[in-house]
């Protein structure tokens, strides 16, 4: 191959790796969900087109530079209409992104590619906390490395170091990524929270609403994850891993209190608060050792702290929170990404939030457009009873004994009556039934929202709620105080969502790893880390020593007395020759088995006199008789050629 047509092969790769580099950071934010697709399917399909026409699908550097103006006024006009300036900052790059696609590959321009591929990574980085957007950053690292030594092997102005092979490169990548884990660990940590909680994307709940319609609640199971539970002491034994599973897993887990009843379903009616508790501070319902968990809860669209049954305390508030006198707990303002929370529980009895909740208000009494068909139903099940609570209880196995079903068809105008006649439902109209029956007898209610249950992940050892998990329950005044009540049959937890449980298992640890010692890293993490590392070298340092010493010994000796045939038998002897051939095709030269290498003439780009010297060096170790080269060996020489 002549020199022309070498430096064209090396301008087309550079062309298609600066092109790899930057796609990789509009597939980053395309991963996140955080942009509109407008804007990165506008350089995805003019990447696609440069590399279907190549070079002739181009503009000059100012046609080019014209789009990067039109993206800096439409982004300016973005700003003045509202737009977030972190949401427009990113539309500017892809615009940017697009522009550098499609302008003419000079070497000024696979600089500008590789810039703005990385201001779209970091942009990615920064703004979301989706797991997704590492994949184009790993491949990045790699396309940027590639795409460099390309650009340098071109001879243009300011490159004159040669082009080396990708396996020379691929040793450099893991100095690379050690270097990138020192960096991570040791530097510290800013708070970017409170810049780019109005941009983060958050989801809708359906355990979490101010009012609540019978009928919408669900029409199928979703598998969304809300929170993951762990253990917030690592390294469990599996004897203990297993009681805190046991400990953990069927608790309730408290969200809003519902007690107006509208007729067609329930509404907030307004929140007095009883307590507050400061940024930083310890919220304490009551003293005592219990169970430490870590919760990781998703951004999600409310302020709400999801409480589980048995909360004693959560500590170091990130933000301020506030508990109402109905027992739900929220932020002062939403979280603005995905929160993580330590909290303590006790035995599944004991309730000590029941204590902050006040005797019932004027809504959890009102008897207003409760159907007269419920009036019967009570009568009848209830005739005979002694007490409300007796009541109550044979109500509750009463309903305890329909079907539930999602899928139930309901009359809009008339649900209850529906439900009622039917006997089968979902679990608000179970939840709504109890409630409503126990102010026909007299006591107190409201409808509770939150999650039940959970899912045990056996790969990573945590426990998973997901929006399936969404429960409604019923809380009733007896005996001076909130008492919860769980009509819903036990078929609901019977029904599953996940499709692929075996690959969900491994995918959600491996989310929940990266959100917990990546995402989520601070700089107490850092402590303990190194305190950790300490252990372990206090504990198997001596062992490691010895190890050490001893393969730095068999290296030295290898070293100092290379021609011991005795360490033949710790090398693994491979056939050199296939390297060799290799070698020769890439270089425009091939051999047949037959030929010796002196038949072969001068590889392309390699000096005649260090090839004679090596062609005399290689034959003369490959049919001498004695133990020939090994494949590092040969590389080592091939290299100096």
């Amino acid at each position: 191959m002549s020199g022309a047509a070498l430096v064209a092969a090396s301008s087309m790769r550079a062309e298609q790796l600066t092109l790899a580099v930057l796609m990789c950071g509009v597939a980053s934010l395309a991963l996140s969900d955080f942009v509109s697709p407008f804007y990165w399917l506008l350089s995805a399909t003019a990447a696609l087109l440069r590399l279907w026409r190549g070079s002739g699908f181009s503009l000059t550097e100012l046609q080019a530079s014209l789009i990067g103006w039109f993206g800096f006024f439409w982004v300016a006009l973005e700003l003045v209409l509202g737009r977030a300036w972190v949401v427009a900052f990113t539309d500017f790059m892809l615009i940017l992104a697009l522009a550098v696609v499609i302008e003419a590959p000079t070497p000024r321009n696979h600089l500008h590619r590789m810039l703005v591929g990385l201001f779209l990574v970091l942009a990615a980085a920064v703004l979301t906390d989706s797991v997704l957007y590492v994949i184009p950053l790993v491949a990045m690292m790699w396309f940027m490395w590639r795409a460099a030594a390309c650009l340098y092997g071109l001879n243009w102005p300011g490159g004159d170091l040669p082009a080396v092979s990708a396996g020379q490169d691929a040793r450099w990548m893991i100095l690379i990524a050690a270097m990138a884990a020192f960096l991570f660990v040791s530097l510290p940590r800013f708070d970017t929270h409170s810049l780019l909680k109005p941009t983060q994307p958050r989801m809708q709940t359906s355990g979490f609403s101010y009012r609540v319609q019978l009928g919408d609640f669900a029409r199928e199971l979703d598998a969304t994850v809300v929170m993951r539970v762990e253990p917030a002491v690592a390294n469990l034994t599996p004897v203990a891993l297993k009681k805190f599973r046991r400990e953990v897993q069927g608790r309730y887990w408290r969200g809003v209190a519902l007690p107006t009843f509208t007729g067609q379903g329930w509404q907030h009616s307004g929140r007095k608060f009883v307590r507050h508790w400061p940024r930083g501070g310890e919220v304490v319902l009551a003293k005592g050792q219990g169970l430490q968990l870590a919760v990781y809860r998703e951004a999600s669209d409310h302020a709400y702290i999801q409480l589980p049954q048995g909360l004693l305390n959560i500590r170091r508030l990130s933000e301020a929170v506030q508990i109402s006198a109905s027992g739900a707990m929220s932020f002062d303002q939403p979280p603005s990404r995905r929160l993580r929370l330590q909290m303590e529980i006790s035995g599944h009895g004991i309730s000590p939030l029941a204590a902050m909740m006040r005797p019932p208000a004027h809504a959890e009494t009102s008897k207003q457009a409760i159907p007269a068909v419920l009036y019967q139903w009570v009568n009848k099940i209830s005739r005979g009873m002694q007490s409300p609570a007796a009541a109550l209880r044979v109500l509750a196995d009463e309903l305890r004994g329909w079907t539930y079903d999602l899928h139930a068809k309901l009359d809009d105008a008339r649900p209850l009556e529906s439900f009622l006649a039917q006997k089968k439902g979902h679990c608000e109209l179970y939840a709504t039934t109890l409630a409503l029956a126990a102010r026909v007898l007299g006591v107190p209610s409201r409808v509770v929202n939150g999650y039940y249950g959970g899912e045990w992940n056996d790969v990573g050892g945590f426990l998973l709620l997901r929006q399936q998990h969404a429960h409604s329950w019923t809380e009733v005044w007896l005996h001076g105080h909130w008492q919860r009540m769980d009509a819903t049959p036990a078929s609901r937890w019977e029904l599953l969502g996940v499709r692929f449980p075996a690959f969900d298992e491994v995918w959600e640890t491996i989310k929940l790893n990266w959100y917990r010692y990546v995402l989520e890293f601070q700089d107490s993490d850092r402590t303990a880390l190194l305190k950790q590392l300490w252990q372990q070298l206090r504990s198997y340092g001596a062992g490691l020593l010895l190890v050490a010493l001893f393969v730095a010994a068999v290296i030295g000796l290898i070293r100092v007395f290379p021609g011991v045939r005795f360490w033949q038998y710790f090398r693994t002897p491979t056939a050199a020759w296939p390297l060799l051939d290799r070698w020769l095709e890439k270089h425009g030269s091939k051999r047949h088995g037959y030929q010796p290498l002196r038949c072969l003439p001068i590889p392309a780009g390699v000096d005649a006199a260090r090839w004679q010297a090596f062609v005399q060096d290689w034959e003369r170790q490959a049919y001498a008789g004695t133990h020939g080269w090994h494949r590092r060996e040969l590389k080592r020489h091939l290299r100096a050629l």
